[in-house]
């Protein structure tokens, strides 16, 4: 088994004085949601006072980092305390102090602008808006120029909540991990991370599994409209256009004897022309293919390594139709004096049935 090892900066000097009286940490990471720290400390009674309660380090804004690993550590979190709270409790050996704090994206979630975006790309604004607030973007391209002539993109709330909604309608992801913020596709090829075993001898590194196959989701989006230059009416289809199937079989094999077809039409949402259309359906059909979600728990100095949300991650020993590839959506980091490092997980899958082409024998401690 692998030794764990975390370190807490608070403004850019380690807190090592803290970790003999930590009660619990956990870094909550998401693939839609902005990272979260939450940290525990007892807050001892003095002669005048209370322990940790009015140290400076423990104040709203102050700059914090959380590493994390075996051998040796990595960058999981970076951001800012946002929430401090003092409780205290009728007994006092349970009185504590709780302390938040969220990632770099909540410095795009201070002001609402209001700001007309002319001939612009989505991609164009993301990297404009990205640079201006200090940060390295990695940013793919997506096609559509906004046209003057035919529309202008409105920004009417804060830069944050703009960028999401912009990354929504192009499949995209935003996230920021340190100094780089991504807007881009949802990455689910490339190499996957070491292989998650279930009940397989003595790799076996994962303490719970359970999957949810939703047989309900849709498998076909509509959209109809008005072209704003010709004048004529348009329709829109969603396409799968860019993620790879994590297996053979997709929502839409199944049912297929059933009538009718589980289809969403799309509405409430203006389009200036057909490559509009055709993005935004193409958006919300890829987000109906994860038809297959699971979650899990693993002893961190089993598995012996980080597990990174928005990325693949292999699991087997639950048969041909479960085991394969799935896509990382959401992992919570936790270290407490009891359990030690546990990484509690959310995965999913656009596809059911191993494709064969996956590594089961990855590295797995």
């Amino acid at each position: 088994m692998e030794n764990e090892h975390f370190k807490i900066e608070i403004d850019n000097s380690e807190a090592d004085d803290i970790y003999e009286d930590l009660l619990g940490l956990e870094v909550e990471i998401d693939e839609r949601y902005a990272a979260m720290v939450r940290l525990k400390l007892p807050l001892e009674q003095l002669e005048r006072d209370w322990s940790y309660l009015d140290d400076e380090r423990f104040r709203p804004w102050k700059k914090v980092a959380v590493k994390a690993g075996f051998d040796s550590m990595e960058l999981i979190f970076s951001g800012y305390i946002t929430h401090v709270k003092p409780v205290f409790a009728p007994e006092v050996t349970k009185c504590l102090l709780e302390v938040w704090a969220m990632d770099e994206r909540i410095r795009l979630d201070r002001e609402e602008i209001l700001k007309a975006w002319e001939n612009k790309k989505d991609s164009d604004i993301a990297g404009e808006i990205l640079g201006a607030n200090g940060f390295k973007a990695n940013v793919e391209n997506t096609a559509i120029v906004h046209d003057v002539s035919v529309s202008t993109i409105i920004q009417r709330e804060t830069d944050l909540r703009f960028l999401n909604r912009l990354a929504m309608r192009n499949g995209f992801e935003f996230y920021i991990e340190g100094e780089t913020a991504f807007f881009r596709e949802p990455v689910s090829g490339g190499k996957a991370q070491p292989v998650l075993a279930v009940h397989f001898g003595t790799e076996t590194n994962l303490d719970h599994f359970e999957i949810e196959v939703n047989g309900l989701t849709f498998t076909g989006v509509g959209m109809s409209g008005v072209d704003r230059m010709g004048k004529k009416g348009m329709d829109g289809e969603g396409k799968k256009i860019w993620e790879k199937a994590l297996g053979k079989s997709g929502p839409e094999t199944f049912g297929a004897g059933v009538s009718p077809k589980p289809k969403a039409v799309v509405g409430m949402n203006p389009v200036s022309g057909q490559p509009e259309m055709d993005a935004l359906c193409g958006s919300i059909f890829q987000r109906a293919q994860w038809f297959v979600t699971a979650r899990g728990e693993i002893a961190g100095n089993r598995y012996g390594h980080v597990l990174k949300a928005r990325e693949t991650v292999t699991v087997k020993g639950i048969g041909e139709t479960y085991s394969g590839d799935y896509y990382v959506s959401h992992v919570t980091h936790s270290f407490t004096p009891e359990r030690g490092y546990i990484q509690s997980f959310k995965v999913k899958r656009n596809a059911l049935v191993a494709l064969g082409s996956e590594d089961f024998k990855g590295e797995t401690t």
